[in-house]
């Protein structure tokens, strides 16, 4: 027999692979923002992921608000993992300051203030000596880290553990060098303590969350960052949540007013006003487990959306300062509390910057409409034509994202009670009575040169029936004698 030839010769087969896509919008992701200091085990990424705070224990320390806090995330039945969510924690960058010596000591103190206190420091004394001492003077100071030596003429302190440190400085200074010459010590803050918008803005390409807490309560965060925060929020897919113990921060010009008065729907305001024990650790906790129940939504589900309202949390004590006027006051503020109800422990909310389920449900359509669409447009192996067929495949990428939004009850057939409505209106209100939605583009033949010259699609518009909720009841009874 002749050679063998490849009968490529007469049927030649290439496999096109389909192209990639992102991943389904995630809504269930919370990241903890901390100013905990974080063993080896932490790892040099900047953030570590987890699904149960087992880990987060042992690379922060059991005795951490950290590790509280994300205990009272994976508490909560359900929770993030619901979602197919998980926990991001991100370490702010610490504030640094340095004390550099104008010479080598070789005998002398000095006092080393932190605020009101100080230690006494002698010329020949460690940077771990130093580090105990100062950790010593404060329970603020338990986490700063000691490094150099004044022997090498520059002491660093790292500020782990606190928000916004107050600055080291120095007096009663006897340090001199081996000619009895004294010794300046000059101290210089090398890196300022990071604000939580700047640790968002920084960390925001880094990893992908959704919700977003710090451990710290929004008067140590102060009005500015809070504020700061809530505006970059505003202007991302995210949700950042708040808590205060201060009644102050509800009433009206407060922290929590302020930021609600303002429109920032997407910050979550939260009042526990509990400063009894560990006040601190007692409202991070609150604000936790909100967080942790709250973002537990699994939106590809039947019957999955929920409100916070009335919700129990598990871990968490109803706030025992609790009364009527602080409750009205919290109303007002738009700011979420854990009440007692006649002995049911149940979270309470006015929806005065709307409820929460709301702004979340909204977010998530979003997200997963625009995923959808890039999607639809990415996996294509040739391309969408430009005609009223490629039309229709986009928006049936839309509306399969819509038909998820009725299936897991944020949407739901009703009448529409606004004045604007958009492409045909009979079949506008018909689809809305019907299904929940209506989905319009313009007709491709209208469409005008210069956008069918940039390849861009017409306009799609969608009209949604967001599905409501009973939280509250009224009754009147008539009684006839």
């Amino acid at each position: 027999m002749g050679n063998q030839l490849s009968i490529a010769n007469v049927v030649n087969i290439s496999v096109s692979q389909a192209q990639l896509g992102l991943g389904e919008y995630n809504v269930n992701n919370l990241a903890i923002f901390t100013n905990d200091s974080y063993a080896e085990s932490f790892g040099s990424l900047g953030y570590q992921l987890y699904l149960d705070p087992s880990q987060v224990g042992i690379d922060f320390g059991t005795a951490s608000e950290t590790y509280a806090m994300a205990n009272a995330v994976f508490s909560q039945q359900p929770n993030i993992l619901a979602g197919g969510g998980y926990l991001a924690v991100i370490p702010f960058l610490p504030n640094e300051q340095t004390l550099g010596f104008s010479a080598v000591a070789a005998s002398g103190t000095f006092h080393l203030n932190y605020g009101s206190e100080h230690i006494v420091v002698n010329w020949n004394d460690s940077a771990a000596t130093i580090q105990a001492n100062l950790r010593a003077l404060d329970p603020v100071l338990s986490q700063v880290a000691v490094s150099g030596s004044i022997a090498s003429q520059s002491l660093e302190f790292t500020m782990w553990g606190i928000y916004k440190p107050t600055a080291l400085t120095i007096s009663s200074n006897t340090l001199e060098d081996s000619g009895s010459a004294s010794i300046t010590i000059m101290v210089t803050q090398t890196r300022a303590y990071e604000t939580l918008s700047a640790a968002i803005v920084r960390t925001t390409g880094l990893i992908q969350y959704f919700g977003i807490m710090a451990t710290s309560l929004a008067q140590t965060l102060t009005s500015g960052d809070v504020l700061a925060a809530a505006a970059t929020v505003q202007a991302q897919s995210n949700i950042l949540f708040v808590v205060s113990n201060q009644e102050s921060d509800i009433e009206m010009g407060g922290i929590i007013y302020t930021a609600t008065s303002d429109e920032y729907s997407q910050t979550r305001g939260l009042y526990y006003g509990d400063t009894s024990d560990d006040g601190v650790a007692n409202s991070l906790g609150y604000m936790a487990a909100y967080a942790g129940r709250a973002l537990s939504t699994n939106f590809n589900g039947s019957n999955t959306t929920e409100t916070m309202h009335l919700k129990q949390l598990i871990g968490v004590s109803p706030d025992p300062t609790m009364t009527q006027s602080i409750l009205n006051l919290a109303g007002l503020a738009g700011a979420d509390c854990y009440v007692s109800l006649q002995g049911v422990p149940a979270v309470f909310t006015s929806g005065q910057n709307q409820y929460f389920d709301q702004v979340y449900n909204l977010l998530w359509i979003v997200g997963a409409l625009q995923v959808a669409g890039f999607n639809y447009l990415a996996q294509s192996s040739t391309k969408v034509p430009q005609t009223e067929a490629g039309m229709t495949g986009l928006k049936g990428a839309y509306r399969a994202v819509c038909q998820q939004g009725v299936a897991n009850q944020y949407l739901a057939p009703g009448s529409w009670n606004s004045s604007t409505t958009f492409g045909n209106q009979v079949d506008f209100l018909s689809n809305i009575s019907q299904f929940g939605y209506y989905i319009y583009s313009q007709p491709i033949s209208q469409q005008s040169q210069a956008n069918r010259a940039a390849r861009q699609a017409p306009l799609v518009q969608i009209a949604l029936k967001q599905a409501g909720a009973i939280q509250e009841s009224s009754v009147v009874i008539y009684v006839n004698a």
